[in-house]
C-alpha cells in the first residue's frame, strides 16, 4: 500500500513536471512564431518601401518604412531609406534624424554620413558637414564625388588649402572632369591666387565649353585683377549661355560704373533686376542717378 502511494506520488509529480516542461517550451514557440511572423511583416513592408519609392510614391513609401521600423527598431537600412525619402521631400531635419540613427545602430554606414554631410553642406554648416564626408571617405570605396564636397565644404569654410588638395584628388580620379576644375578654380578664387584660378577655369573650359559657370568666375578673376576687357568678355559669354543668372549683369554694372559708361551700367543694373537679383537700393539709386534717369 505504502508502495502504491509512492508510486502515485511519484506519477503526479512527473504530471506537473512534464506539464509545466510543456508550457516553457510551448511560450517558448510562441515567441520564435512571433519573431518570424514579425521578420516577415518587415520584410514585407521594406520592399513595399522600395517598391513605393521606385514608383515615385513618396508618402507610401514613408508608412511602409515606419513600419518596418516599428517590426524591427534595429534596422538601420529602414531608417537610412526612410531619412533618404525625407531629404528627396525636403523634410532635413527628419532625414537628419533618421541618418543620425542609421549611423547610431550602424556606426560603418558610409552612406548615411555621405547623404547626412550634403544637409548639412547644403545648411552652409560646414563644421559637421566636413565630418561627414571625411567618414564617407573613410568608410565606402575611392569616389570623386566624396572629394568634390568636402572640398567645396572647405573652400566655403575659408580652409583653402585643404579643399585644394581635395579637389587635387578628384583629379587624379579623373582628370576629365570640368566640375573638378571648376571647384579647384573656386577655391584658388576665393583664396586670391588669380593667377591660378584663372589657369584652372582655362581647364575647365577646355573640358566643357559650354560651362558658364567657368566663364562667369574666370570673368570674376580677371575683374579682380583689373583685366576689365577680358572680365566683360568672359561675363558676356556667360550670360549668352544662361541669361537668366542676374549676378553677372551685376558685375557688368559695376564694371561699367567704375569706367564711367553709366549708362551700360545703368541698363545692366536693370538686367540683374529683372532676374529677380536682389541689388541694394542705394546701389540701384546711384546707378539710375549716374545714368541721369529719373525715380
Amino acid at each position: 500500500m505504502k508502495l502504491l502511494k509512492t508510486i502515485k506520488y511519484m506519477s503526479v509529480f512527473i504530471l506537473i513536471f512534464i506539464s509545466s516542461t510543456y508550457a516553457v517550451v510551448a511560450d517558448s514557440a510562441t515567441k520564435e512564431e512571433e519573431k518570424g511572423i514579425n521578420k516577415r511583416e518587415f520584410a514585407i513592408n521594406y520592399n513595399q518601401g522600395l517598391q513605393n519609392f521606385k514608383d515615385g510614391k513618396k508618402d507610401k513609401a514613408l508608412a511602409s518604412f515606419s513600419k518596418a521600423i516599428e517590426l524591427d527598431p534595429s534596422s538601420a537600412d529602414a531608417y537610412y531609406f526612410r531619412g533618404y525619402i525625407y531629404q528627396d521631400m525636403g523634410q532635413d531635419n527628419e532625414a537628419i534624424t533618421d541618418f543620425s540613427k542609421a549611423i547610431e545602430i550602424n556606426p560603418s554606414y558610409g552612406d548615411a554620413y555621405s547623404r547626412r554631410g550634403s544637409i548639412y553642406y547644403n545648411r552652409r554648416e560646414y563644421d559637421q558637414a566636413i565630418p561627414d564626408f571625411s567618414k564617407a571617405i573613410e568608410i565606402l570605396p575611392p569616389e570623386k564625388g566624396f572629394y568634390i564636397n568636402r572640398g567645396y565644404a572647405y573652400a566655403n569654410s575659408k580652409q583653402y588649402d585643404l579643399g585644394i588638395a581635395d579637389f587635387n584628388k578628384a583629379i587624379e580620379m579623373d582628370p576629365t572632369s570640368s566640375m573638378v576644375f571648376l571647384g579647384l578654380g573656386t577655391a584658388y578664387l576665393n583664396k586670391r591666387e588669380y593667377d591660378m584660378a584663372i589657369t584652372t577655369y582655362n581647364k575647365a573650359i577646355d573640358l566643357d565649353p559650354l560651362s558658364a559657370q567657368a566663364y562667369k568666375y574666370r570673368g570674376e578673376a580677371y575683374n579682380q585683377k583689373g583685366e576689365d576687357e577680358k572680365a566683360i568678355a568672359d561675363y558676356n559669354k556667360a550670360i549668352e549661355l544662361d541669361p537668366k543668372d542676374g549676378e553677372i549683369y551685376l558685375s557688368l554694372a559695376i564694371i561699367y560704373y567704375v569706367k564711367e559708361d553709366f549708362q551700360k551700367a545703368w541698363d545692366n543694373a536693370n538686367k540683374a533686376k529683372d532676374t529677380g537679383t536682389q541689388i541694394d537700393e542705394a546701389m540701384f539709386d546711384e546707378f539710375r542717378r549716374a545714368a541721369g534717369k529719373q525715380k
